[in-house]
């Protein structure tokens, strides 16, 4: 009876087969439709997200955020006419989005890391002129300052496998979304760096600091002969006053 029922079974599911073969069909099909309306859903809030991150300067969330939306609209919904306008405003975006982190490569490259000297210039100044010490002002420290040489630890340079290590390091660069994005200039400029590299943006950036160098290592020239000639002045200022007899 057993047999019989089994067979009975056998029977039935393989007239039923067809129907089901659909079924499962549809529901794979239904299933597909559902991602990829959770991902139209998704694209259309990066314009939103990406202004987000880009006045919190979360350069590399936003380039990813931006080259995965490109490539989804440049792919699976490529054939979604309905967004055929948010493609073309996020494929203009991601055209000029390395522009934005070149002008930030540069900005830490030569007027954050000189600021820091200027800076630690006026605290001297401020202490020899308290103490009232008519030496002249002492030489400036720069050799505790981080600059991109330093992004790598120098023994790193002369290891036959620096190549590699200097790859792993700029790989293991994250974003904290804690901390202020420029508290450290370096790692903020090795986010830039692989923002760039996310990009495929690097030759274009290697060109633009070999055409701005000249310009920028004069306004550096400019900015810091404007400085001293200030601190210069003010402290002959102070001087002339308290040398006047009353």
């Amino acid at each position: 009876q057993v047999k019989e029922n089994l067979l009975s079974c056998k029977m039935l599911l393989h007239c039923k087969r067809d129907e089901l073969r659909k079924l499962w069909i549809e529901g794979i099909e239904h299933k597909h439709v559902l991602n990829l309306l959770d991902e139209i859903e998704n694209i259309k809030q990066v314009p939103q997200k990406l202004e987000q991150c880009m006045a919190s300067k979360r350069y590399l969330n936003a380039t990813d955020m931006l080259v995965s939306a490109v490539d989804s609209l440049e792919g699976p919904l490529l054939q979604v006419e309905g967004l055929s306008d948010l493609r073309l405003e996020l494929h203009s975006k991601k055209m000029n989005m390395h522009l934005v982190l070149i002008d930030e490569l540069h900005r830490h490259l030569y007027i954050k890391s000189t600021n820091r000297v200027g800076q630690r210039s006026k605290e001297k100044g401020r202490i020899s002129s308290l103490v009232k010490d008519a030496s002249p002002v002492p030489l400036m420290d720069v050799t505790n300052l981080s600059t991109p040489r330093k992004f790598l630890e120098t023994s790193q340079f002369s290891t036959p496998g620096s190549s590699s290590m200097r790859e792993t390091s700029l790989l293991e660069i994250k974003e904290d979304t804690d901390l202020d994005p420029e508290e450290n200039s370096t790692v903020f400029m090795g986010i830039l760096i692989k923002g760039l590299a996310k990009l495929k943006k690097i030759p274009e950036t290697v060109k633009a600091i070999q055409d701005r160098l000249e310009q920028e290592l004069k306004q550096i020239v400019k900015r810091s002969t404007t400085q001293v000639a200030d601190n210069g002045y003010q402290r002959g200022e102070n001087l002339s006053q308290e040398n006047q007899p009353r």
